[in-house]
């Protein structure tokens, strides 16, 4: 049923009665969380300050949206009529908009709104990221037509009331009637992706406003509305692509419906009318220079795309003279004993640094602990130091002559694990020798590092600075320094020569072309410009990948696929928001084990994940329960050592003989989605068990939860495994009849299925995600998955390849979760796509017999188009 208008003349309120509510329509806007009644603020700021902190806690916006409201007051009012305004924030700070929501405020002794005096009763602030508001607003609009009705809205009627009167279809009001053009008119296409819409409806209204001699009207079907008026443009309901007519009569019409037209033919939300990046072809790489000149030129090999052009920072080698003999070995031991500890603890500083921008490829630092925790490397250096020499020395000689030996080998993935060696001997010989390991990169100015070779704790430390650019002597692609130099974004070439950094004057400018895999110093002045061209057009695009990262990842064919992240602790959450990602995929708990010396209390588990949730609000949280054991060792629990340590006692096999701290995680967990529940949020929450081998462990795990869902009486949440060791993908069509989801963890399922540790500095490498046999346990898993109407997730550094993610989502895989910092471009690339070619390219990987030839044929992505 409509609300009827009310009678000018009655002379008793309006009251609500059963039959005013309205039949909701298929996605309800408003919810009693979404309105706060009697509310007695001084000001409008007070309103707004209200409203922005109901949007952050219901996690619409992803930080402080009261100052991008008062930014649009500024502009505009967003006073509609009879007390009723709709606050929103500026076009700019659509960025900072999660999800669409709306929140109500009522203010029964009413707060001036404008410099003109209007009162406001009723503020509705709107938070939008699309057009699925415009049904709650085209009914608002027609509400607040209703003189009364709009007053006991913002005065007495209660928040189930409101909510009621507002989640409906929209309300007919003699606005909406049949009406005839005016004499001047013309025809124009909504282009704004969000319609006619609160921004847009405001900027017309103004627009219109400035032709006061002047009666302006717009019709979309048989639907009219005074220009003029924000409310009733807003009755209308026009969307993208609709098509509305301008008509205008008076002294300015035609001058009137040009300027109007005009404005909506280019946008008017201020973002649909700029389409500079339209010839941007996500499926295309930069180019490389051409026939670049300059000083000196030479070859390298490509180790992170890019491009930069920038004054050079040489860094310079560091020569440290040992003294080899000692005379109390005792002493020796000790400091070689103390030395570990503060070189492990460093690493592991460099490990959380690095989680905020590049969670996966922090497991580098984990590797180099592991190292020195080497029973082998520290047996061999006790030797020497008994032989009378000193800590330091014996240290490097034993750690150079294992890098010696990898650096002989031919496989270039061992030559590269050899930088590992000369980097965890060199942290423990400065921590000996009272030196740090920090290095004074410039701070104050754009810089390409030229080294002779750099180690991944050095490359760590470059996150944050105005570094452009990296080009080594030595190293190969596939060192962890190229590894670190791509999650951070930083353009790299490696493996340059020996000789070009002799080549190198004071003050030189140098470009660094991947793409070309070449360095030039002192470029001439034609290079330059050249540089300067495609330093632009790789800009422009990383500009277009952020601009389109809020999109929905759609394929040309509408395909939807979910990019979430993969995080490690609160603070990383933000940037998960700010890169577009849907949600979490994987929450490591590890954080909480790893960084404790003390078991984590249930208040302390419980906090943590507060936070998380505060900022996500109903977003998709996959908490994976503790992964310790393998190479996470924790130092308050007992973990007898392993021969394998991988094969051994990890993640749910650890938490089965741990039950304990098992339950304890649990019900930090349920608690958690029980305050979410308590604050009218929805629990976005679901639970995830790793390493799960056999049926029995998954019904083992989900026993658990359940009894403590119970016994707490918290909401139900999903269920799901992590799908890492084959066993779990061969029966997986068994698992996906009983679990919620499955996720795949592509790190251990390539080592495990391969037999080869991905991160193990010794261990013959060819861990590739690429691998065909790796790529059908997937598909199997993906299968198993759909007979069954399960999602499949893949989660880990497999998903982050822009090659590899059209691949898995060709398989089937409807959810990829990766670093935050890689969704934008991710996103870009599958919004570029057809999915049913997709499907066909995987298909034909499936069949070949090797990684090399899958390689080869994602290396062209046009047939993907």
């Amino acid at each position: 049923m409509s609300l009827t208008k009310t009678p000018q003349n009655t002379e008793t309120p309006r009251h609500f009665q059963p039959d005013d509510v309205m039949a909701t329509t298929d996605r309800v806007l408003l919810s009693s969380a979404d309105v706060l009644t009697q509310k007695f603020f001084t000001n409008k700021t007070e309103v707004l300050k209200a409203i922005a902190e109901r949007m952050l806690s219901r996690g619409f916006v992803a930080a402080d949206y009261s100052s991008a409201m008062l930014a649009r007051e500024d502009k505009v009012s967003t006073f509609l009529v009879n007390g009723v305004a709709i606050p929103h924030g500026t076009s700019e700070a659509k960025a900072l908009v999660v999800r669409t929501g709306l929140v109500v405020v009522q203010l029964p002794a009413g707060v001036i709104w404008n410099a003109k005096g209007d009162v406001v009763n009723l503020a509705v602030g709107i938070a939008a990221t699309g057009t699925d508001h415009l049904d709650l607003l085209q009914t608002l609009t027609g509400v607040v037509l209703d003189e009364a009705l709009a007053a006991e809205l913002g005065t007495s009627a209660s928040a189930e009331q409101i909510v009621a009167c507002l989640n409906g279809t929209p309300v007919e009001t003699d606005n909406g009637a049949v009406g005839e053009d005016l004499r001047h008119k013309s025809t124009v296409t909504l282009i704004d992706s969000a319609g006619l819409h609160a921004r847009p409806a405001a900027e017309l209204a103004e627009l219109a406003s400035a032709y006061a001699g002047t009666e302006l009207r717009l019709r979309k079907g048989a639907r009219i509305a005074n220009l003029k008026s924000m409310a009733e443009l807003l009755s209308v309901g026009a969307a993208c692509g609709d098509s509305v007519t301008i008509s205008a009569q008076g002294p300015d019409a035609p001058a009137a419906v040009d300027q109007l037209v005009t404005a909506i033919a280019a946008g008017l939300d201020g973002e649909t009318g700029d389409h500079s990046n339209a010839e941007y072809d996500p499926l295309a790489g930069l180019p490389a220079l051409s026939n670049p000149l300059g000083r000196f030129v030479t070859d390298g090999a490509p180790a992170s795309p890019g491009i930069a052009l920038a004054e050079v920072y040489v860094l310079e080698t560091q020569q440290v003279t040992l003294v080899q003999a000692a005379n109390d070995p005792d002493a020796e031991r000790a400091l070689l004993s103390a030395a570990l500890r503060t070189a492990i603890q460093q690493l592991e500083q460099l490990q959380l640094e690095l989680t905020q921008g590049a969670v996966d490829e922090a497991a580098i630092f984990r590797a180099q602990c592991q190292l020195l925790r080497d029973e082998s490397l520290i047996a061999a250096t006790v030797a020497l130091i008994n032989a009378g020499n000193a800590a330091a020395w014996s240290w490097q000689q034993v750690l150079m002559a294992q890098a010696d030996q990898l650096s002989a080998l031919s496989d270039p993935r061992l030559k590269a694990r050899a930088a590992d060696m000369v980097d965890v001997a060199r942290t423990v010989v400065n921590v000996l020798n009272h030196q740090s390991n920090r290095l004074d990169y410039p701070t104050d100015r754009d810089f390409i590092l030229l080294a002779s070779e750099l180690s991944p704790s050095q490359t760590a430390q470059l996150g944050g600075l105005p570094i452009k650019a990296i080009c080594t002597e030595l190293g190969g692609p596939n060192s962890h320094m190229a590894i670190l130099a791509r999650a951070l974004g930083i353009p790299a070439l490696v493996g340059a020569g020996a000789d070009f950094l002799t080549q190198v004057r004071p003050g030189d400018w140098a470009i660094v072309d991947p793409q070309g895999a070449q360095l030039v110093l002192a470029p001439d002045a034609e290079t330059r410009v050249q540089a300067d061209s495609l330093i632009a057009q790789w800009q422009k695009s990383q500009a277009y990948e952020l601009g389109q990262k809020d999109q929905p990842t759609e394929t040309l064919d509408g395909h939807r696929v979910e990019l979430v992240c993969n995080i490690a602790q609160p603070s990383d959450t933000p940037g998960v928001l700010a890169n577009g990602g849907d949600g979490v995929g994987l929450l490591r708990t590890e954080f909480l084990f790893e960084s404790s010396t003390l078991e984590p209390t249930i208040e302390e588990q419980v906090a943590a994940l507060t936070e998380i949730v505060s900022c996500l609000g109903e977003r998709q949280l996959v908490v994976r329960t503790a992964d310790i054991g393998g190479d996470k060792p924790v130092s308050w629990l007992t973990m007898p050592a392993e021969e394998n340590p991988f094969l051994g006692v990890r993640g749910i096999r650890l938490s089965f003989r741990n039950e304990a701290m098992f339950n304890n995680q649990l019900e930090a967990i349920y608690r958690v989605a029980q305050w979410q529940a308590d604050q009218g949020i929805s629990p976005g929450i679901h639970i995830m068990f790793p390493m799960i081998a056999t049926l029995a462990e998954w019904r083992k795990a989900r026993a658990m939860a359940e009894a403590i869902q119970i016994r707490l009486a918290a909401p139900i949440l999903p269920l799901g495994i992590m799908v890492e060791v084959p066993s779990a993908a061969l029966l997986a069509d068994h698992f996906a009849r009983e679990v919620d989801f499955l996720s795949i963890g592509s790190n251990d399922l390539t080592q495990y299925t391969l037999a080869m540790d991905r991160m193990h500095p010794q261990l013959a490498s060819e861990a590739d995600s690429y691998n065909p046999a790796l790529l059908r346990l997937i598909a199997m898993t993906v299968q198993a998955g759909q007979a069954h109407g399960k999602w499949v997730g893949v989660c880990g550094n497999m998903a982050a390849d822009p090659d590899l993610a059209c691949l898995l989502v060709g398989l089937g895989v409807s959810e990829l979760s990766i670093s935050p910092a890689n969704v934008p471009a991710i996103k870009t690339l599958l919004r570029s796509v057809v999915y049913s070619k997709l499907q066909d390219k995987a298909q034909r990987a499936l069949a070949l017999p090797d990684a090399a030839d899958v390689r080869r044929l994602y290396a062209d992505r046009t047939d993907l188009l």
